[in-house]
């Protein structure tokens, strides 16, 4: 793919080799977020280089790996900072507005270039250096435009930032919600009923998975269609990939769904009537217990299964683990549907968020993709557009 352009991106960036200064903070870029603190990443990343041995960024720089430029793996930098030696930092010269630049690098075609632009043998061997960077090509409008393009994608950014924020708030509240009703700290008024502590198989039925086998799976939507392990689940609901004309063993909807390979303990809903394979089990409530309240229960217990290992490769459970899980419940039905339909509610909060999170982002490529490629221009002091 060849594109036509007035100029190249040497033309309005230099590469930054300066010595760090001490006492700045040390900086790092993601594929995700962009130019961040090093200390706020979850993996521990030492260096036994002292701050003159680090690179200098500037605050409005552009900082990017060399060995996944081509994957998006840049970011704008809002302070100065030190950064690992193995980075290129980009200085903006007169004519391109660097938050507009941030953008562009991350725009389809910049990531295109970027990839034919690295040399490597394979692909993660591919590096872009900055020599070879100068030379890509570029169609950059004026700086007024470039400014006002900025502005908005930012605004965009805001508020996905905003309800990404917002989304985190309510799945804090919701997991303190389930730490207070599913162990009877907080009781609703109006019931007051003692709570048992009783064994999985004394209040549901539990169906371990069989495979069938693969000469019976189709992709024609012949037969049942097969949840195998967890990778028949997306957003803890069921979505097998094919079908399967041997029957082994069933869930309905509505059934629980738990991984019984690793991930140990995942859970998920069914939504289909189907057959299930050796990496899934299903749990259906007997008379007398709410499955939503069990769902819940099983939510919350979710993340245990990984201290039942016990510090060792945790693969695996039996139907003799499952089944003896001991659960901590009120005995009358009415209190837990109730509490079944707190949490629900909760749920339903955070995924209708979601939803527009998804539908935010996706707006958002979308303008980038007009913007960007100057299919659809900004006005700027009666500019045409």
């Amino acid at each position: 793919m060849v594109y036509e352009a007035a100029d190249k991106l040497g033309n309005f960036f230099s590469s930054r080799r300066e010595r760090g200064i001490p006492n700045l903070p040390t900086l790092s870029v993601t594929l995700t977020n962009g130019l961040i603190p090093r200390d706020s990443l979850d993996r521990k990343m030492e260096t036994n280089l002292s701050d003159e041995e680090h690179l200098l960024v500037r605050k409005d720089d552009i900082v990017y790996n060399t060995m996944r430029m081509w994957q998006g793996a840049s970011g704008l930098a809002d302070r100065d900072g030190l950064l690992s030696p193995a980075y290129v930092v980009l200085a903006p010269k007169k004519g391109i507005d660097p938050l507009y630049a941030s953008y562009l690098f991350k725009s389809s075609r910049f990531i295109y270039l970027f990839w034919a632009y690295s040399y490597g043998l394979t692909s993660d061997r591919l590096r872009l250096y900055f020599n070879d960077f100068k030379s890509i090509p570029v169609n950059i409008p004026p700086l007024p435009e470039q400014i006002k393009t900025g502005n908005i994608l930012s605004t965009w950014d805001k508020a996905i930032e905003k309800l990404e924020a917002l989304i985190t708030t309510k799945q804090k509240r919701k997991k303190a919600l389930m730490q207070q009703l599913l162990t009877g700290k907080m009781r609703f008024a109006g019931f007051d009923g003692t709570w048992k502590e009783t064994a999985l198989s004394h209040i549901a039925n539990v169906t371990m998975g069989s495979s069938p086998k693969s000469v019976a799976y189709n992709e024609n939507s012949v037969g049942l269609p097969l949840i195998q392990g967890n990778a028949d689940i997306k957003n803890r609901f069921s979505a097998p990939r094919i079908h399967t004309t041997e029957i082994t063993k069933e869930c309905k909807p509505e059934d629980i769904l738990m991984s019984v390979r690793a991930p140990v303990g995942a859970i998920a809903k069914s939504i289909h009537h189907a057959c299930i394979g050796r990496g899934i089990c299903s749990i259906t409530a007997r008379n007398g217990v709410d499955q939503q309240f069990l769902y819940h229960w099983f939510l919350a217990f979710e993340p245990k299964w990984a201290s039942l290992s016990q510090g060792s490769t945790f693969e695996s459970v039996n139907s003799a683990d499952i089944k003896s899980l001991a659960i901590y419940m009120p005995i009358e039905e009415m209190e837990q549907q109730k509490i079944a339909a707190v949490l629900s509610a909760a749920d339903n909060e955070i995924t209708t968020h979601q939803t527009q999170l998804a539908a935010l982002k996706q707006q958002k490529t979308g303008l980038m993709q007009q913007l960007l490629t100057g299919k659809k221009r900004v006005k700027v002091n009666q500019v045409a557009a």
